[in-house]
Parts: C-alpha cells; sequence; structure tokens
C-alpha cells in the first residue's frame, strides 16, 4: 500500500491509500474506531447530589465527556479488574468534583490525580445548579476500547474511492466556469480561458458527483484500488497516534492469530 498525506490538523487527517483494497481500508477504520484505547469515565461514586439530575443522568454526561488520554502511562484492564470493578493506578485515574449553587458546574471542573488527564472540551456543562443546591462525587476514568462502548471511540474514521474528473475538450469553458461559481465547487477552476483541476482540493471533496450535474462534459469516475481515508478524531488522541495505534493493535492481532494457528 502506498500512502499520502493530503491534509494534515490537530484533529483531522485525511490520507490517501493507494493500490489496496476495500477489505483493508474497512479493517482500518474498524481498528481506528474500535481498537484505540482512550480513557473514559466508567465508575461515579455519589456523596451530595440535590439538583434536577438524577445520578444516573449526571454519570451518563460525565462518561461521554472525552479526555486526554497518554497510552504510554496507562494500559488496558484485566478481565478480573472489570469483573470486580476494582480498577489499579495503572489502568484508571480518579477525578472528584464538589460545586455548589448558583453555577454551571464545566468539565474543567474535574480535578484528576493525573494532571496530564483533562477534559478535551472544558467548557462542556455537565449540570446547572440553582441556590441551595450542591454536587460532589469521585469518578474514575478507565482505559477502554469502543469495540465495548462508544464512549472509549477516539474518532469517526471512514473512506471513499479516489475519484477522477474527465472534461471534453468541446467543453463550454465560460458556461462551467460560471456555475461552478455558482456552487461553490472549487476542485475545478477557470485559468486563461482553460478549465483546470485542483487534484487535492478534488481528494477533499466529499461529494465529487456533483460535479456532473454542473455540465454534461463532466465526467467523474472512481479507483476501486486508491481511497481517501480521512480520521476525524474527538480529541482524545491525536489523529496520528490513532492510525498508529490501529496499525499495531492489527500486527498485534495477526501474530497472535498466526500462533494460534501453528498450534493447531
Amino acid at each position: 500500500m502506498k500512502t499520502t498525506t493530503i491534509s494534515k490538523g490537530a484533529n483531522e487527517l485525511v490520507v490517501l491509500c493507494e493500490n489496496t483494497t476495500y477489505a483493508h481500508m474497512n479493517t482500518l477504520r474498524r481498528l481506528c474506531m474500535n481498537e484505540v484505547p482512550t480513557l473514559a469515565i466508567e465508575l461515579v461514586e455519589f456523596t451530595k447530589n440535590s439538583s434536577i439530575l438524577y445520578d444516573e443522568i449526571i454519570a451518563l454526561r460525565l462518561g461521554l465527556l472525552p479526555l486526554a488520554t497518554d497510552l504510554g502511562s496507562y494500559s488496558l484492564p484485566s478481565e478480573t479488574e472489570k469483573e470486580s470493578g476494582d480498577y489499579s493506578a495503572k489502568s484508571s485515574v480518579k477525578a472528584t468534583l464538589k460545586a455548589k449553587g448558583p453555577c454551571v458546574v464545566y468539565a474543567k471542573d474535574l480535578n484528576f490525580k493525573d494532571p496530564k488527564v483533562k477534559p478535551v472540551y472544558p467548557d462542556m456543562p455537565i449540570v446547572k445548579l440553582l441556590e441551595g443546591q450542591d454536587v460532589e462525587l469521585i469518578a474514575t476514568a478507565v482505559l477502554g476500547v469502543g469495540r465495548e462502548h462508544a464512549k472509549w471511540s477516539p474518532c469517526l474514521a471512514y473512506y471513499r474511492q479516489r475519484p477522477t474528473i474527465t472534461i471534453s475538450k468541446n467543453a463550454d469553458t465560460k458556461a462551467i466556469a460560471a456555475n461552478l461559481k455558482d456552487l461553490s465547487l472549487t476542485a475545478i477552476s477557470e485559468k486563461g480561458g482553460k478549465l483546470v483541476i485542483d487534484d487535492k482540493q478534488l481528494l477533499l471533496t466529499e461529494h465529487a458527483g456533483a460535479y456532473e450535474d454542473v455540465s454534461s462534459d463532466i465526467r467523474v469516475s472512481y479507483a476501486d484500488d486508491a481511497f481517501v481515508f480521512v480520521i476525524e478524531s474527538w480529541g482524545q488522541l491525536s489523529p496520528t497516534t490513532i492510525i498508529n495505534t490501529a496499525i499495531e493493535r492489527m500486527q498485534r492481532k495477526l501474530k497472535e492469530f498466526a500462533s494460534l494457528v501453528k498450534a493447531l
């Protein structure tokens, strides 16, 4: 497989993958979303809660907070830990929250024992407290994977076939350029009386088929062995960390499978 980075941002990575198959791309997509570990709040112990929200609702909101995760500092819990609910310091981290109304309690009000662990979006509201209302709790964030629960999923990952645009030699350049401008389609532009295709912009276009609606002189075809792969991180991990960890997990699973086959 040949890969080329098309676009890279803090929470988004777009990569062109060539000489590959649907199966490989779908495997990578599933690994990114379901097998890359992140921290998420799993247990909540309330000592006080006189807010309008039930304990369960606040616990649910806490569980869905994306938390910055350092994979080098934590490991997945054992089955014994999961069954007992008694998580070690290697697989979990505790946080406390204490607030008294009137106020709005935000994600940033959580105090984690590990300073590297913090809410990705500190201004996400948890609950609104009125005069005389208060909430106190101890939360335990545990390392987990999206296969077990969506709150541990680090990203949205998807892929699409690489599009290719062909323009007829007899195309009406001015009319097409005017229509493209009206529809805010930027992968094709007019330069020096000719229509020029911006390959990078085309790869970033999610709906390349829209260009065929501009004129019958424009045709869009799609490759069966080249794909645009997109990772949109929720913020717990960088897109680069997500894809590298996904590949490592895949290699580990293949080694485990190979050893099981040899043992037959």
